[in-house]
């Protein structure tokens, strides 16, 4: 009877540390659209950081207090024009609007990725966080001249992301972040503004 009462005792603290932890826990989901603007290079050679925008579409579930679960969609094109000109010599030279870094025989450019990522925070306030994000991210990408494809890449590349969120207690949120994208030869940075809704 003693043993049976201890016993008890023990699966009765069990529960209450368990069903504690899930408290602290509260499974959040939030979902989220950003909209960024920046620059690439490609094989080391730049748009002198403009000439791209981007849509930035995920998910985040909450699995440890602080520590989110993302999937995102990801999808972009070139924003300023590429021209494309012949030189004194017959060769083409292609530039952007304020910049003619970027010598690539190129004159439209587009990308789309699927990302799988880990994001943590820290709380400066109630409503105030910093946050960290880092992930793969399953990409494709092209360059085009006069419409005909040029260069086309895909593979998994890196996404870093750091940024500041303020959220209402309703769950609207906004937030501002930079990042960071690796595909291989291609690299791009931005900067992103941006909307979520915690449930």
């Amino acid at each position: 009877m003693k043993l049976r009462t201890t016993f008890n005792s023990i699966l009765i603290a069990l529960s209450l540390n368990t069903l504690s932890f899930a408290d602290e826990i509260k499974t959040i989901h939030t979902v989220g659209l950003q909209y960024g603007i920046g620059g690439l290079e490609h094989q080391g050679k730049d748009t002198n950081g403009q000439g791209v925008g981007h849509s930035y579409l995920y998910y985040n579930y909450q699995f440890l207090p602080n520590y989110y679960a993302e999937i995102g969609l990801l999808g972009g094109e070139d924003i300023d024009d590429w021209q494309c000109k012949d030189d004194a010599n017959g060769d083409l030279k292609c530039y952007t609007d304020e910049s003619d870094k970027f010598e690539l025989n190129a004159d439209d450019f587009d990308f789309s990725a699927i990302v799988l990522a880990v994001k943590t925070d820290l709380h400066l306030s109630k409503r105030n966080k910093l946050y960290a994000k880092v992930g793969a991210e399953f990409y494709d990408y092209q360059f085009k001249l006069d419409r005909k494809e040029i260069i086309k890449e895909d593979g998994i590349g890196l996404l870093l992301e750091a940024g500041w969120e303020y959220s209402w207690d309703n769950g609207i949120g906004m937030n501002a972040a930079i990042q960071y994208h690796n595909m291989d030869d291609l690299d791009m940075n931005t900067l992103n503004l941006g909307v979520s809704y915690a449930f």
